[in-house]
């Protein structure tokens, strides 16, 4: 029996065969009356009518044995109002004074929450779930959740899910969503490349998004476990939280320190005139010692005047040699 044949019997437009139909059933389901039978209806109602002393006495001990205890006064205020309803009279000023049986639906509507601030924004979701949404984040749900409770998130957020073992929670991303039915995780999707979801507490798992080709099975996440989602070639992997390596440091240059140093050199061979330098300055200074064995330097290097780079190019100029600049100082070579 539908509400809205119930509506139209209760107002009067229904035909004789509908009314036929429904009287019958009413007899059958008397309980369905019990939220209209209040104390004020019944002294406000007037009968004008009656039914054959037969089925009244009928009806009476169906009621008796059907409806639940409850007082001796609301039983009869029931069974009163069926015989009523079965006898064709006017109930129809009855319902108008109170509450309908057929409740209006709840309006439902779409929420956005963008969090454009520089702080972590809580909502809580009509369900009572909390969210912690990260700055620059959005997320997206109904104002009133039915069978599932979706929610789509742009950003990273973390969740603390209501349990509800009877509607699955699910948040949708790009390419993946997470479903859960009480727990505790969190989603980044913030990054081009990765998109991770990290559960703190209870179970998820993690499913493609129905336009993404790419064969993908579903992933289940225990406590402590993340899952890193690729989306560029749709690839996916597991690890724990302290599997992350650690990003390597920069080895720091040391810090290059003016070069005051004087050096003089007298008739000294050109292999130790290279080593007399890289000990000085701290640089590395290659060369073949078969290359230098017969060459010899007499001179002054000051560092006021040029630069070590500049000293070793008359070096090489001078004795006919080539030099290539390295990461870590000079190459000497022969020039042919």
């Amino acid at each position: 029996m539908s509400p809205e044949l119930l509506q139209r019997f209760f107002a009067g437009r229904c035909s004789k065969e509908e009314e036929v139909k429904i009287k019958a059933w009413l007899v059958m389901h008397p309980e369905i009356l019990e939220p209209c039978m209040t104390d004020q209806s019944w002294e406000q109602f007037h009968a004008e009518g009656a039914i054959p002393p037969g089925a009244s006495e009928r009806m009476r001990r169906y009621l008796l044995r059907k409806m639940r205890r409850r007082t001796h006064y609301l039983r009869w205020s029931a069974a009163a109002a069926i015989l009523v309803l079965l006898t064709g009279l006017a109930y129809f000023q009855m319902q108008q004074k109170e509450p309908s049986l057929v409740q209006e639906p709840v309006a439902m509507t779409c929420v956005q929450v963008a969090n454009s601030s520089f702080i972590v924004k809580n909502i809580k979701l009509p369900d009572g779930s909390q969210v912690a949404l990260a700055p620059g984040s959005a997320l997206e749900y109904d104002s009133v959740f039915g069978m599932r409770r979706d929610v789509q998130l742009s950003g990273n957020a973390s969740f603390s899910v209501a349990k509800d073992h009877s509607r699955p929670f699910c948040v949708h991303t790009r390419n993946i969503n997470v479903t859960a039915l009480g727990t505790v995780f969190s989603v980044e999707d913030k990054d081009a490349l990765l998109t991770s979801v990290r559960l703190l507490e209870g179970k998820v798992v993690v499913k493609k998004e129905a336009h993404v080709m790419r064969k993908m099975e579903a992933v289940f996440l225990k406590p402590g476990q993340e899952l890193l989602f690729n989306n560029l070639d749709f690839s996916n992997r597991v690890r724990r939280f302290g599997d992350r390596p650690l990003p390597e440091r920069p080895v720091p240059e040391p810090l290059s320190e003016p070069i005051t140093t004087v050096l003089e050199f007298d008739n000294e061979p050109m292999n130790a005139v290279f080593k007399k330098i890289e000990r000085a300055y701290h640089i590395k200074i290659g060369f073949s010692e078969a290359t230098v064995k017969d060459m010899r330097f007499t001179g002054t290097y000051r560092p006021s005047s040029e630069t070590i780079e500049q000293f070793l190019n008359t070096l090489v100029l001078l004795n006919h040699l080539k030099m290539e600049k390295t990461a870590t100082g000079f190459q000497i070579r022969t020039s042919d």
